[in-house]
Formats: C-alpha cells, structure tokens, sequence
C-alpha cells in the first residue's frame, strides 16, 4: 500500500482531480452559453402577456389567476411569432393530496416548416410553488391540456425565462466521468496490482456522484420508512419532525413524478429544510428491533449532523453518505482479501443495483457488505488450505457474517459453508470442534430471531398496508400441506431465478426506473466469471466440485428462506404466487453464485494489466450511461 503513496502518484492523483474539474467547469460553462446564445433578442426573463392567453368555459379567470374546474378544460398561450423558449415557468396552488396533472403540448415547426406538436406531462405538488418545464424549442404555440380533476387548481404568472442557466449537476457528473476514465488510464498498472483499492475509488466517486444526481425526495425501495427509522435511532430530542412526515407522506406522489428540472428540484430541497424547521405532535412509537443492527451507520451520521445544526437535507444527505463509504470501503477490503474472483467481485460491486442501493436509506447495505466480506474470509481460508486459520480472522468471519445477517436473518444459511474447511485449518481436533460448534450455534441463534417469534406468536395480520395476509393462516398450509408448499416454493423459485441472477436485478434503480442493460451486464458477469483466473495458490484445484455443491446447497437454503418468509408475511392466504420477493434480495450472494462458474480448464492468457483495465473500462462506461439516462436526463436538465 505504501506504494501507491508515492509522490509520483499523488502528483498523478492531484492531475486527475483538477483535470477532472477543470473539464467539468468547461463542459457546463460551455453548455449554459450555448443555451443562452439560441435564445437570440429574447433574453432573461419575461411575463407572458394576458392577451396571448386564451382559455375555454369551464376556465374563469379570478383575482389574476387562472382557476381551473374539476371538469378541466385547455388554455392555451398563442405567440404572435416562432419565440425560443428554454424554460416555461408558471405558479399554480392545488390541495393537498391531490393529484392533479395537465398534459402540455408544445406546438414547434420542423426542418420543413410543417407544425409538430410535443407532449409533456406536467404534475402538481400542493407544497411546491411553481413548475419550470424545461422546452429548448423555437415555439408557435403552447396548450394546457387539463383532464377532469379531483378539485379545482389555479394555475397563474406565466413567464419565459431565457436567463444564462449553470447546471451545478452537469459539473459534478462530468467531472465524476472525468475522474474515473483519467483514473483507470493513469493507473493502468497500480490498479491491477491493488484492484481493491481501484474498486473502492471508482465506488466512491461513481456514488457520491449519484447521490447529488438523486432527487431530493425517497426514491429508494421503502426509503422512508428506512430513513425515520434512523432518524429515531439516532440520538436526537426532534424525532417528530414535520420534515420525517413530509418525505413518508409524500413518497408516493413524487416518486411517480420524479422528472423535475434543476429550479423544481431547488424548490423541493427549500421545502425539505423549512419542514425540517417545525415539529409535529404525536409519537411513532419506535422501538429497537435486532434488524436495527442495519441502521447503526446513518443514525450516527444523522446524530453529528443535528449536533452541528445543519440543514436538514445536508443531515438528509450525511445519513446516504454513510452507505456510500461503507460500501466502497468494505467492499474494497472484500477485493484485496479475497484470493479468487478480484475482478469478478469488482465488476458486480460496480453494477448499477449496487451502487444505487448504497446512496439510499437501507439496511441492504449493510447485509451487502459483511456478508461480501465474510464470505472473502472464508474463500481466502479455504483456498490457502495449509495456513491455519487465525483467531483475529474467525473473530472477523463471525463479525461480519453475524452483523451482515442481524438486519435479515434469512441469510444465516450461508454460515453453514464455514463447514468445508479442512482439518488442516485448525490447530487440533478440539479447536475444530469448537470452531464448528460456534457456527452451529451461531446459525441457531440468527434463525431463532424471526423463527422463534413466528412460531410461538404469529400475528394474525402480516401485513399492514391490506390484504387478506395472516403468518398463523399461512403457517397452516406450509404444516398442513407440505408437499403442496413444496411445488408452490419451487415454482416460484424456478419462475424468476434466471431474472432474479442476471437479469433486470442487477441493473434496477427502484423509483427511477429499471435500466436499459441487463443483457450486457448478464454477459458481462458472466463472461468475468469464467475468465477471471488470476489466482493465488491454484485456487481451480481448491475451490472445486466440493466446495461448489456445498456452497450452491447453501444458496438455495438461503433463497428458500427467503421465499418463505415472504409467503408468510406479504402474500394472501391461499395464493400459489407468492408476493413480496424482489430479485435485490439475491445480491449478498451473488458473488458466491457466479464463483460457481469457474471452469477449470479455461486459462486467461491475457496479461492481468490489460485485462483488468478493459473490464473496468466497460463496467465505469456502462455505469456512466446508466447514471446520464436515468439521473440527469430525466432529473436534472
């Protein structure tokens, strides 16, 4: 490590970070100028005038403003000439928890001169003061289409602006791109030497990057119930924040209207700070649970940011930040420990599931990680076969996997592999009986966490959102009809494990959408996993067709776990499609899964700088598209 550290490559590294930023200022800079020159004579920002708006009878027009009925109706804003137009701003009020939208036609003309018409939707949130929808077209005529509402809205104060606009989101996205690519070509020799560290560094950037790309609302999978129940572990006297009810209750809207420009997006964060400012009456009733094991790293970052008196979407963003650094540590830690399948583990730790789930509020990060890192200790163990297993590396193994498992103990299968060392790990035949005894009890010890409760007391309602779902009802079909559950596990199993391994599971983002390349990153693990044999100490002839029975038996106790308890809680008593289980479950053993795939007799003949640069290089560009595609052009332009 001390290597890395030299001054020739601080020097390259400092290079790296004023390139990177130089060239995201000049990218951004030069964007806004352009934009700003197509605005032509028609600059800054300007009232539409009221005699260019005309609207139909059910539309009256009050007090200056524009009150739309519940039967809806068109207004519409005529040009007396083709204007430029980059952004349209106007002001509406609507009530709360209501979801009132209009369809918004933007009439332009072609290269031909023949009129054609683009559609935007446009949706209203009662906390919001405006809607800025960015146009960035010469403009003949723009229609609001409203639909029959639920109450009325007012819509008022239209206006052009055609001001010099600077994306702050465009520069760090550039200059994130920038670093890695500048990164990975600079140290193309350093990085194949320590590709944890490469791993970890291009994790960091690709993360942070995201988390400022995200919008400033809950748009991880349950992200506000995983977000209040840090905030009520962390040790502050205002847990009843009108902030923590405002991201909960708004959740549902926003994350079905998560295309916001950047003045919408700096109007939301402006609402997040003052609700962070008032308090509510009332108690949630929280109470510390084994699972809470998961949220101990963003209640801390949570805890230093009240004591600081930040602002509360800076707290908001310190919680995230804390799953970013643990995840790009701990899973470069994994990369260096872990003796076979480095760059195999440094591509999926690079997949876009992944890094998303490591900027929200979770705990899968959490499991993630340690359950990575155990199962890196156990692989470095079995593979150096004539070592003896060290007592700081079982306290770790257990460590890791026990607090990977505490926030989901259907994973405590996979503490079972432990048992495929050999005897020649341990120092006598009592220390083997002692080591094995100690994973027995500890694997007893995390089923008997959900287990236990569910047997002796199971709640008659599992889940509280509706249903007809019942653990004690469900609990009867599994002990009445075993052979029946059996086919009912199975099939679902069969049903989605091809998507749930390599599929669309691998490059979901929850709220902001599925991504657009599964197939590729499905051959590309593929492909790593089968050709990654840079291996220490003939890791082919160790990690077998033994090891590889045991560890897929473990895998599918595992997944069988999971099916189940998702049966038992989230799905309706009597149905044969279980409900509830989603393919990022699979994540904290998938790195195992694809070691199976290691084929002895291929041999990767490529020198390991080159191989280890091209498949960086494809895993950051894919991850680049993913990040532009679903992050900036439909959140932050």
């Amino acid at each position: 490590m001390k290597e890395l550290l030299n001054k020739r490559n601080l020097k390259k590294m400092s290079i790296i970070i004023i390139g990177s930023l130089l060239l995201g200022l000049i990218i951004t800079s030069g964007s806004a100028c352009i934009n700003y020159l197509k605005c032509g004579e028609v600059k800054g920002e300007q009232a539409v005038e009221d005699n260019y708006v005309f609207y139909g009878d059910s539309i009256v027009e009050r007090d200056n403003k524009y009150c739309v009925s519940e039967e809806g109706g068109e207004l519409i804003i005529e040009f007396p000439e083709e204007t430029y137009i980059n952004k349209l701003q106007y002001q509406y009020e609507t009530p709360l928890s209501i979801d009132n939208k209009s369809e918004i036609r933007v009439y332009t003309k072609n290269v031909y001169g023949d009129e054609s018409v683009e559609s935007i939707q446009d949706s209203y949130f009662a906390y919001a003061p405006r809607s800025v929808v960015n146009i960035k077209s010469e403009v003949t005529k723009i229609a609001f289409q409203f639909p029959e509402m639920n109450s009325e809205i007012n819509v008022f104060n239209f206006s052009i602006d055609n001001s010099f606009k600077w994306n702050p989101l465009l520069m760090i996205m550039v200059s994130a791109f920038s670093f890695v690519l500048l990164f990975l070509i600079l140290f193309y020799k350093e990085n194949a030497a320590y590709p944890g560290v490469a791993t970890a560094i291009c994790i960091f950037v690709f993360s942070s990057c995201l988390l400022f790309m995200q919008p400033p609302f809950c748009s991880g999978w349950d992200e506000q119930i995983h977000f209040y129940t840090s905030y009520d572990m962390a040790m502050t006297s205002d847990s009843n924040l009108e902030a923590i009810y405002y991201l909960a209750e708004s959740a549902p809207w926003l994350n079905e209207h998560n295309e916001i420009s950047i003045e919408e997006r700096l109007d939301l964060i402006r609402i997040l700070n003052s609700q962070g400012e008032m308090n509510r009456e009332g108690d949630r009733g929280f109470s510390l649970q084994i699972s809470s094991a998961g949220y101990i790293f963003q209640a801390i970052a949570i805890t230093i940011g009240k004591i600081l008196q930040l602002p509360f979407y800076i707290i908001w963003l310190l919680g995230k930040f804390t799953n970013i650094l643990l995840y790009s540590v701990g899973m470069g830690i994994a990369i260096s420990i872990v003796p076979i399948g480095k760059r195999l583990l440094a591509v999926m730790a690079l997949v876009p599931t992944m890094i998303f789930t490591s900027t929200i509020y979770t705990y899968d990060a959490t499991v993630i990680v340690f359950i990575v890192l155990g199962t890196s200790i156990l692989l470095k163990e079995i593979v150096n076969r004539e070592q003896k297993f060290q007592y700081k590396w079982r306290w770790a193994y257990f460590g890791c996997i026990i607090m990977g498992c505490l926030p989901k103990a259907v994973y405590a299968p996979l503490l079972l592999c432990a048992f495929l060392l050999p005897d020649s790990k341990f120092y006598s035949k009592r220390d083997k009986y002692i080591f094995k005894g100690a994973v027995t009890l500890s694997f007893v010890g995390l089923m008997a966490t959900f287990v236990l409760p569910t047997l002796i007391n199971p709640p008659t309602v599992a889940d509280t959102r509706g249903g007809d779902t019942s653990v004690s009802r469900q609990l009867g079909y599994i002990f009445g009809n075993p052979v029946a559950y059996t086919k009912v596990l199975l099939g679902n199993i069969k049903g989605t494990f091809v998507d749930y391994m390599s599929g669309s599971m691998i490059n979901k983002m929850a709220y902001m959408g599925d991504g657009t390349l599964q197939v590729m990153y499905s051959i590309l693990l593929m492909i790593t996993a089968i050709t990654d044999d840079y291996d220490e100490m003939k890791a082919k002839d160790v990690y077998a067709i033994k090891e590889k029975t045991v560890s897929l038996v473990a895998i599918f106790a595992t997944i069988s776990l999971i099916w189940t308890a998702l049966y038992l809680s989230f799905t309706e008593v009597g149905r044969t499609v279980i409900a509830g289980v989603q393919g990022r479950y699979y994540l904290p053993f998938l790195f195992f899964f694809y070691l199976c795939f290691r084929i002895k007799k291929i041999e990767n003949k490529f020198q390991v700088e080159k191989y280890q640069f091209a498949l960086m290089l494809l895993a950051a560009i894919m991850l680049m598209n993913q990040i532009y595609t679903h992050f900036y052009v439909y959140s932050c332009i």
